[in-house]
């Protein structure tokens, strides 16, 4: 079981640095070349993964195709470009808090399209973590002009569009295994995104990139990209996915001290108050209280 909480806890670290070596990345290179770099080197280098390590299941269908596109949509094409587009913008303190929305969000997609019935307190959660996403935000302040609030913005637009990703992606992950699904996803998205980041991509000159930007853009790759869906499956294995999702509160924590060590971005007092508010919301949502008596019950008592 050590074994399994150290491979989440590793999951969080990787996840938490990515906003950071993004961030610091994207002051050398655009948008569309890290994506490019992402989504180019990473979807092959998860379709090997998912051959060696994937248990052989079902032919893929046209219908299969047609879900695994719209997914590729939802789950890369709009979460990288929204995602980097908003981290340039908000920066990575802000980046790693609204990512905290995913689990309320993911929630109040599944009410709406009927997949669960939550009861009244789960979606008083799912409400408080919104509000804390919109204190923080700061759309009081709404200026066309203002590029930390569009930042902001988008990466809301990024957490929401995983959140569905998530709701419609289960019965197909279900019935083909999660780490096969990613790969498709992850090959489609490139083609998708390919129009959009090629030209920047190729124009990357690895010889003129500074030692710690070649260093960064490997950790994205072999880090966010790749390990964590081995670990993140590895784990859901062993453990239950409530569980694995209660990790996720590390990595405001980790981007947070990465960034105010790395970059010298301090957080604000109102980035605090708001991702308090977003935590305790998700906590509501998730019910992660019934957790601690699940473990209580089912463990031994003599």
């Amino acid at each position: 079981m050590r074994r399994v909480h150290l491979a989440l806890i590793t999951v969080q670290v990787l996840f938490g640095l990515w906003p950071v070596a993004g961030s610091a990345v994207l002051g050398v290179l655009s948008p569309q070349a890290l994506i490019g770099f992402r989504l180019f080197l990473g979807a092959p280098c998860l379709l090997v993964v998912a051959r060696l390590g994937a248990a052989k299941g079902p032919r893929l269908t046209l219908k299969d195709l047609a879900q695994l596109f719209g997914l590729a949509i939802l789950g890369i094409t709009a979460n990288q470009i929204l995602f980097v587009e908003g981290l340039r913008r908000a920066g990575p303190i802000n980046a790693s808090v609204l990512l905290l929305i995913i689990p309320a969000v993911t929630l109040l997609v599944a009410t709406l399209l009927g997949r669960e019935r939550p009861s009244r307190l789960r979606l008083l959660g799912v409400a408080i973590a919104i509000a804390g996403a919109l204190a923080l935000v700061g759309v009081e302040r709404f200026q066309l002009q203002d590029s930390r609030l569009l930042g902001n913005l988008l990466l809301v637009a990024n957490s929401t569009s995983y959140a569905v990703f998530l709701v419609l992606a289960r019965p197909l992950i279900a019935r083909l295994g999660s780490l096969r699904v990613i790969s498709w996803v992850f090959v489609i998205g490139a083609l998708q995104c390919a129009p959009y980041v090629t030209r920047s991509f190729l124009a990357i000159d690895p010889g003129a990139l500074p030692a710690w930007v070649v260093a960064s853009l490997a950790f994205i790759l072999v880090g966010p990209t790749l390990l964590t869906y081995i670990l993140n499956g590895y784990a859901l294995t062993r453990v239950e996915s409530s569980v694995v999702a209660v990790y996720i509160y590390l990595q405001p924590l980790i981007a947070t001290t990465a960034a105010w060590l790395v970059l010298g971005q301090k957080p604000t007092l109102r980035t605090f108050i708001a991702g308090s508010v977003i935590v305790v919301g998700v906590g509501l949502s998730s019910e992660l209280w019934k957790l601690r008596r699940l473990r209580s019950a089912s463990s031994p008592s003599g």
